[in-house]
C-alpha cells in the first residue's frame, strides 16, 4: 500500500530507497481509517449512514492517506540512518546530528508548516552548513605488506 502521492517525499522514497514500513502497515492504515468513518457516521441516524460514509470517503479519503504516508515514512527514517553517511561512530542504527536535524525539517514539511520548495531550500542548506562533516576523503595508509586506501570523514 506504501504509495507516495506527494513529489517530495516519492523522490526520498527513491533516494534512501525501500522507506516501506515494515510489519503490517496496510493493515493499520485501514484499522485507523475505518475507526475514523465509523466515529463520524455514529452520530447520524442508522438509515443515513451508508450515505454518511460515502460522504466522508469522498471528503477525506485522499487527504487522510496522504497524511498517514507523510507520518509512516517520518517514523520509518527517524529509525534509519542513511547509507553512505560518513559520520559512522556510534550506533550505525541512530540517526547522526544532521540526520536528526534533517528529520526536523521533515516533520515541519508534513506538518505543513514548510511549503515543498521551502523544505527543498532548507534541506539543501543544512548540508551546505555541515558539508565539511560531509566530505570523504581518501587517506592512505601503508603497511607492513603494501599500501591500502581508505575513506574517511573530512
Amino acid at each position: 500500500m506504501y504509495i507516495v502521492d506527494d513529489p517530495t517525499l516519492a523522490l526520498i522514497a527513491r533516494f534512501l530507497g525501500d522507506v516501506a514500513p515494515e510489519g503490517r502497515a496496510d493493515e493499520e492504515f485501514f484499522r485507523r481509517q475505518f475507526s475514523a468513518i465509523e466515529a463520524y457516521v455514529e452520530r447520524f441516524p442508522e438509515d443515513q449512514r451508508d450515505a454518511r460514509a460515502l460522504e466522508w470517503i469522498e471528503t477525506n479519503a485522499m487527504h487522510y492517506r496522504q497524511q498517514w504516508q507523510k507520518q509512516t515514512a517520518i517514523s520509518t527514517l527517524a529509525r534509519r540512518r542513511c547509507p553512505d553517511c560518513p559520520l559512522a561512530g556510534g550506533s550505525q542504527e541512530k540517526p547522526c546530528a544532521i540526520h536528526r536535524r534533517w528529520l526536523k525539517l521533515l516533520e515541519r514539511y508534513a506538518a505543513d508548516e514548510l511549503s515543498s520548495p521551502e523544505y527543498v531550500e532548507m534541506s539543501l542548506a543544512l548540508l551546505n552548513t555541515h558539508k565539511s562533516w560531509l566530505k570523504v576523503t581518501r587517506c592512505h595508509e601503508f603497511s607492513e605488506s603494501g599500501s591500502a586506501t581508505a575513506l574517511f570523514a573530512g
